[in-house]
């Protein structure tokens, strides 16, 4: 399989921006490399110039590598000029020089100008980041990367950053490119700086993830495959799996398993990474070629940020090491893999009354992919028999869900979402039911008691507009409706 890498001055684009806040947290753990750094304001208003970067080597032609790095920098910390010719538009403009180094010799040098233009500087707009991707070809060795970006209209602000880069050559037998983190992958054939061997990759030179990008997506490329000499050999595997900073396992991902197209391939995947808590974290992936049994290694370093996490009580402050992968999410997890979207979003809103806060805004910001393995870990977290395969708590929670919808669906909702319904799924069945049918005295009611709930508890449910559809009008447990005069809902002529 050919690997199409193009040398290329460079590109910028514009795309949806990570959260400015998180990225300046990033950049305080992300570059222990060397670094010399510009920055001229222009007002104190304007926010501090910088940019995030990243590089991966892949193999090129023969024994050369191709070093391809990748920046991103914010619309908002950029200086705008209103647009000469008064169109009403509005342009920044940068320059962007990489270099090459060995020692004191520039090998290799790239530089060029762009410019950005917006036909309004509002909100939406200073929201955007711009990518920037270069690349060079060179010969394994040790070199730095001196990569700088000025900002041509903020009074020359500019910024720089100094990787160190081995670029080591791919050896003969099975072999990983880098993995390379990216905010989407997408197919796309076309001839794009952005586009590699049929996959158009934006990549993440933060390598930051959170709730407001909860899918890391990789790309990687697989060397050297042998040739098969049986059914078996004909295929490779790849595994997923993710390191926290102390090396301990963190997460394991789901594997697979393909057919060879080659003596090469590639690696593309979507994982959810927003249920780890707050920290640095390496995404190790392990391919294995079934002919040989032989096994190749690459990982890379990526970092999440979850603001609740640092809040009182917080995850980040948990004492208690998290069991990994203990939970199951059920014996029927496999159906998760082949339900429609909103298939998923209808179980986990019968969830809804059992899930946090954050986790009800981390399911409003994922993908399809991305609900598929985060309902899984939901329900796993939850299962309280931990090292069975089987899920007790999920199967009788929605066991309840179907029973209300069954007991309870009134003409304009299902049942799981009426009082009755949510009181069945948060405490469960009750262990009486009092039913007093209308009459000409009251109002339909009905008076559910839980005896061992909070040293007895009891909830009051009455047809309050006359159309059959019981509504809460008084519990004495904690944190419900509470009315004592709830008598007055049933009267006929209330």
């Amino acid at each position: 399989m050919p690997f199409e890498h193009h040398r290329l001055g460079g590109l910028m684009i514009t795309l949806n921006k990570l959260n400015l806040c998180t990225m300046i947290i990033l950049l305080l753990v992300v570059f222990t490399f060397a670094q010399e750094e510009t920055n001229v304001s222009l007002n104190e208003q304007q926010p501090r110039f910088f940019f995030t970067a990243d590089w991966n080597c892949f193999r090129a032609a023969d024994t050369l590598v191709f070093l391809e790095y990748t920046a991103s920098i914010g619309r908002n910390v950029l200086t705008f000029k209103a647009d000469a010719e008064q169109t009403g538009k509005f342009s920044a403009e940068l320059l962007v020089e990489a270099m090459l180094l060995q020692g004191d010799s520039v090998l290799q040098s790239n530089s060029w100008r762009t410019r950005d233009v917006v036909d309004q500087l509002d909100e939406h707009a200073k929201s955007l980041s711009i990518p920037i991707i270069g690349s060079f070809v060179i010969s394994p060795g040790d070199y730095f990367l001196d990569l700088r970006i000025t900002d041509l209209f903020g009074e020359s602000r500019k910024q720089q950053f100094k990787f160190p880069v081995t670029a080591t050559a791919f050896n003969p037998d099975l072999s990983l490119s880098d993995v390379q983190l990216a905010i989407s992958i997408e197919r796309d054939n076309s001839k794009n700086l952005f586009v590699k061997n049929g996959y158009k990759i934006m990549p993440n030179s933060s390598c930051l993830y959170g709730l407001s990008l909860p899918i890391l997506f990789c790309y990687a490329e697989v060397y050297n495959l042998a040739p098969s000499n049986s059914e078996e050999g004909k295929k490779y595997s790849v595994s997923y799996r993710v390191l926290d900073a102390d090396g301990k396992e963190a997460k394991v991902f789901p594997g697979h398993t393909r057919q060879k197209p080659g003596s090469s391939s590639v690696i593309v995947n979507n994982l959810n990474v927003v249920t780890l808590v707050s920290g640095t974290y390496s995404l190790e992936i392990e391919v294995r070629d079934h002919e040989t049994q032989k096994t190749s290694t690459a990982s890379h370093k990526f970092f999440v940020y979850r603001e609740g996490d640092f809040a009182q009580d917080g995850a980040a402050f948990a004492q208690a090491d998290q069991p990994v992968g203990q939970g199951s999410p059920g014996l029927d997890a496999s159906r998760y893999d082949s339900m429609k979207e909103d298939e998923l979003d209808v179980e986990f809103d019968m969830a809804r009354y059992i899930a946090d806060q954050e986790e009800a805004k981390t399911w409003k910001k994922l993908n399809h992919a991305g609900k598929k393995e985060y309902i899984k870990e939901f329900w796993a977290r939850r299962d309280k028999s931990l090292g069975t395969p089987a899920n007790e708590f999920k199967d009788e929670y929605l066991g309840r869900a179907q029973m209300a919808n069954a007991a309870y669906r009134g003409h304009f909702r299902d049942g799981y979402k009426t009082d009755r319904g949510r009181i069945l799924l948060v405490y469960g069945k009750p262990d009486e039911i009092e039913r007093f049918a209308a009459s000409s005295d009251a109002k339909e009611y009905q008076v559910w008691h839980y005896y061992s709930i909070q040293g007895g508890i009891d909830f009051v449910f009455a047809d309050k507009r006359n159309m059959s559809d019981l509504e809460l009008v008084h519990s004495t447990a904690r944190g419900e409706l509470y009315d004592p005069d709830w008598v007055r809902w049933i009267q006929p002529d209330y």
